[in-house]
């Protein structure tokens, strides 16, 4: 089994493959979500895939400078053109794009984005795409028009058996368009900040994931030099192996003793040596 993460903390939340999806990623400025698009987006390079960014906050050099600091060097996939940039960002603030598909048309936005993104995605299947963000994008465009540009692009994605995330918000936009835009969707993520205790901590959960048994609840993460981590309130260990348990453990009683197994594997192997070594063996 590959032992890259599909999107942090995926090992912990989602219960064997996460299957292919376009998912909505919601949470409020500042929260992480960046971030985590950057861990997603460099997960898949180093998995082998081919993935393209749009990003609408930070140039093409700002976002491979913020990727390095994390570890995510992106040079050597730039150059073997494994990794593209869709440039959302330079125009807005007249300057020259590095990115071989910026986006230049104040006028009609969508259609250039989408022109870029047919041209960065150009027979290519199995992708990662990420939209960071919606919420840059929606001032320059029409509700109705990048609500319906939305809906295809993530079924494009999908009928290409792609992985995307999108980002948006929290709070910058109405309820109804949100729900909408949450209906458009193969899965949710939710990020939120608690800042009822002495420290600000950061939450994520994964509200929704279409063909995939997942957990639901909200889950403390960091954000740290390696980028995001999760946090979970307890580590349940294999009794054999003592490797840490991402899902349910394999829960088998042994002499009124609960004890914890990884796989049916190693409860079987434990109880041979316990059946050689008897109470010795712990």
């Amino acid at each position: 089994m590959n032992s890259i993460e599909i999107f942090p903390g995926s090992k912990r939340l989602v219960k064997g493959n996460v299957p292919s999806s376009s998912m909505l990623l919601i949470g409020p400025s500042g929260v992480g979500k960046t971030i985590f698009c950057k861990q997603f987006i460099f997960n898949g390079l180093i998995s082998g895939e081919t993935c393209v960014y749009v990003t609408a906050s930070e140039s093409p050099e700002e976002l491979e400078n913020s990727m390095r600091n994390f570890g995510f060097d992106v040079k050597p996939y730039k150059r073997n053109k494994m990794f593209r940039v869709i440039d959302c960002c330079s125009w807005r603030l007249g300057q020259q794009s590095s990115s071989s598909y910026a986006v230049g048309n104040q006028f009609d936005v969508l259609t250039d984005v989408s022109i870029n993104i047919k041209k960065a995605t150009q027979g290519l299947t199995n992708i990662r795409f990420v939209f960071d963000s919606i919420s840059e994008i929606t001032p320059m465009c029409n509700q109705d028009a990048i609500l319906t540009f939305l809906q295809t692009l993530a079924a494009k994605i999908r009928l290409q058996s792609g992985r995307a995330i999108f980002t948006v918000s929290a709070g910058a936009h109405s309820s109804n368009f949100m729900n909408l835009l949450r209906t458009m969707f193969d899965g949710i993520l939710e990020m939120k900040i608690d800042e009822s205790g002495k420290e600000i901590k950061r939450l994520l959960r994964l509200f929704s994931l279409k063909g995939a048994t997942h957990r639901t609840f909200w889950n403390p993460f960091e954000i740290s030099s390696k980028g995001i981590v999760l946090k979970g309130e307890t580590e349940t260990r294999c009794t054999l192996c003592s490797k840490v348990i991402d899902w349910e453990p394999i829960i088998k009683t042994i002499d009124g003793k609960n004890y914890p197994f990884d796989t049916l594997e190693c409860f079987n192997t434990y109880k041979k040596f316990k059946s050689v070594y008897g109470n010795n063996f712990e």
